[in-house]
């Protein structure tokens, strides 16, 4: 399993905030020695009751389709060691097609240049930042968005080399152009200040809302 370098480790917990995933997912989860812990609502609600439950000094979140470098936990130390407020990981995606690099090299471009990486990426700092940007809001959609933004007004966001290889689903499903033009009108409508709940209704045309992913939130404790 993806999280399983995490589990081995011994100065580390693997917390999966429970979205209402399926209970296969969550006894795989078990048998790696994670803690879950329920959530409901919106993903990010979800990932602030995980968040929650921490007490070590470094929290890195990751999505559920989303697979972190084997070195994250030291990866993330050494920036926030080095100055950094919080970071991420170089994007990559399971589909290696020509479109999804590109697309991948746009989202690394800009998360490096502006100090913007999303959730696809992971992403880490130190717990008494996190509760200093005032953490996950209850958001329907944008809440890594959200969350980055205001931890970037308390310094430096640094973008790690090493990959967070994330799926390609969503591009497969929807197709590669139709998504990318979704998003980015989405996250044109955040920066417009367009109400979050009026976003999510142009992410999912339908108007209606996928049920939150299980998520899960990485700490190494004290």
């Amino acid at each position: 399993m993806r999280f399983a370098p995490f589990a081995r480790k011994r100065d580390a917990e693997l917390l999966v905030a429970d979205g209402g995933g399926s209970s296969e997912a969550a006894a795989s989860f078990r048998e790696l020695g994670a803690r879950i812990v329920p959530g409901e609502g919106s993903r990010g609600r979800c990932l602030e009751a995980a968040a929650r439950e921490a007490r070590g000094e470094i929290l890195l979140f990751f999505h559920a389709d989303t697979v972190p470098p084997g070195n994250a936990l030291d990866a993330a130390r050494e920036s926030l060691d080095g100055g950094a407020v919080a970071g991420a990981f170089t994007l990559e995606f399971s589909d290696a097609s020509p479109t999804l690099r590109w697309v991948a090299w746009w989202a690394n471009r800009r998360a490096r240049i502006l100090g913007l990486p999303f959730g696809d990426q992971g992403l880490f700092c130190r717990a008494a930042d996190y509760r200093r940007a005032g953490g996950f809001r209850d958001l329907p959609i944008c809440d890594d968005l959200d969350l980055v933004r205001r931890l970037r007004r308390l310094g430096r966001i640094a973008v790690r080399r090493e990959k967070a290889l994330t799926s390609s689903r969503r591009y497969r499903e929807n197709g590669t152009i139709a998504q990318v033009l979704r998003d980015w009108r989405v996250q044109a409508g955040w920066f417009a200040g367009v109400a979050p709940e009026r976003l999510a209704c142009w992410y999912e045309p339908s108007g209606r809302r996928r049920p939150p992913r299980r998520l899960s939130s990485l700490r190494r404790p004290e």
